[in-house]
C-alpha cells in the first residue's frame, strides 16, 4: 500500500505463457539429450514440494540402458504452452523410482497408473503384473493398490504381491480425483466389450477406507467389483477424470484408438454421459497400424488464463506385423505426445 504496487506472495512465480504452444510435443525428445527412446504413457504423480513427477513407462537411454518405470521431473514455473523437452531426471540420472517392498521377484512388472495429494501426502496408485508367456501379452494381472512417495530416498515405494489393496476385477487405478477430505478412484474391469470395458468407482477417506459405489446413492462396504454400479466406459490402464467448466469431465482414449473422448456428468456418480471429442491423436502417417493409448490429462500444466485450454499426453503405438523395426527405426513417430486442446 505504501508504494501503490502489486506484490506477489513468496515462492511465487511470474505468469508467462510461450507466444504459440506446438500443435504436438515429444516431451524430453532433444536430439543432444541423454533419452534414446521413449515409449509408454506419462501418469503423473504430484509430490511434497510441488512439482509433478512424470513416469516414462519405458525409456532407453543413448548409452543404451533400459529403465522401467523412469521419473521425470517437471518444473513447475516452466512457461505454460512450452514443449518441456529437457530431461530432467529424478535423483539426477537415468534410473527407476519405483520399489517393491519384500522378498525380489524379478517376474514382477510395476505399472505406475498415477498419484495424488490429499491430507498433506501422496498416495501413488499401482499396478502388479506377473510376466507368463501363456498370455496374450506376456504378463497377468495380479491387482492394484496404492503405494507412497519417499522423499528421502527419491522413490515411488509399492507393497508387493502379498499386499495389493484391490484384486484385478475392481482394479482402482484407471482415475483419480480429490475433492475436500476425499479421494475418488475409478477402476475398469473385464468383460472388454466394443473397445472399452466398464468402470466402477470407490471413495476413500483421510485414513484410507474404502467405500464402493453400488448405484441410486448409495456406498457400501466392499472390494468386489460385482457389488459396484458401472458409471462409465473405458481403456488402456489410464484415463483422466477432472473437475472442469463447471461440471465433471472424463477423459479417455478406447483401445487401439485415434481419438481422445469424453464422458460429462455434475456429479462424481453420475450420471455420465458421452461429451465431445477433445481432439484426433497425432500418429504416423505411413503406419496404418498405428494407435494411441493410455490418455492423461495434466492439470498441473493447466494454464489460468485459458480456462477452455486442456493439456494431455498419450502414446502412441502400432499393431504392424514389423513394430519391433518401426520403433527401433522411427523412435520418434513412435514417442508419448503432449497436445494443448480447446
Amino acid at each position: 500500500a505504501a508504494t501503490h504496487t502489486w506484490s506477489c506472495p513468496q515462492g511465487s512465480s511470474t505468469y508467462a505463457r510461450a507466444v504459440d504452444s506446438p500443435p504436438v510435443c515429444l516431451p524430453f525428445h532433444d536430439p543432444s539429450g541423454p533419452v534414446q527412446t521413449m515409449r509408454g504413457s506419462l501418469p503423473r504423480v504430484p509430490l511434497d514440494d510441488g512439482r509433478c513427477l512424470w513416469i516414462g513407462e519405458t525409456v532407453i537411454t543413448t548409452a543404451g540402458q533400459s529403465v522401467s518405470n523412469a521419473g521425470f521431473l517437471v518444473d513447475p514455473t516452466a512457461t505454460y504452452g512450452a514443449c518441456p523437452t529437457t530431461a530432467t531426471f529424478a535423483g539426477g540420472a537415468p534410473s527407476t523410482v519405483v520399489t517393491v517392498e519384500g522378498p525380489a521377484d524379478p517376474t514382477i512388472v510395476v505399472q505406475i497408473a498415477g498419484g495424488y495429494r490429499m491430507g498433506g501426502r501422496t498416495r501413488v496408485l499401482y499396478r502388479l503384473f506377473r510376466q507368463d508367456a501363456s498370455a496374450t501379452f506376456g504378463v497377468t494381472l495380479l491387482g492394484a493398490g496404492l503405494g507412497r512417495w519417499d522423499a528421502a530416498s527419491g522413490q515411488i515405494v509399492v507393497p508387493g504381491p502379498a499386499s495389493l489393496r484391490w484384486g484385478p476385477d475392481l482394479d482402482l487405478g484407471d482415475a483419480a480425483l480429490v475433492e475436500g477430505s476425499t479421494a475418488y478412484l475409478w477402476g475398469c474391469h473385464a468383460p472388454f466389450h466394443d473397445l472399452t470395458d466398464d468402470c466402477v468407482v470407490g471413495r476413500l477417506d483421510a485414513n484410507d477406507d474404502m467405500l464402493l459405489y453400488a448405484g441410486q446413492g448409495q456406498w457400501i462396504t466392499s472390494t468386489r467389483a460385482s457389488n459396484a454400479a458401472v458409471v462409465f466406459d473405458s481403456a488402456s490402464w489410464f484415463s483422466s477424470v477432472v473437475a472442469y467448466g463447471g461440471a465433471l469431465e472424463h477423459a479417455y482414449i478406447v483401445a487401439w484408438g485415434s481419438t481422445v473422448q469424453t464422458h460429462t456428468a455434475s456429479a462424481l456418480e453420475g450420471p455420465w454421459v458421452a461429451g465431445a471429442n477433445l481432439a484426433a491423436c497425432d500418429l504416423p502417417g505411413d503406419d496404418s497400424n498405428a494407435f494411441c493409448t493410455g490418455l492423461v490429462v495434466h492439470s498441473e500444466l493447466q494454464d489460468p488464463g485459458r480456462p477452455g485450454e486442456q493439456v494431455m499426453s498419450y502414446s502412441v503405438g502400432t499393431l504392424a506385423t514389423d513394430q519391433t523395426t518401426r520403433y527401433a527405426g522411427h523412435p520418434e513417430k513412435y514417442w508419448p505426445r503432449l497436445v494443448w486442446a480447446d
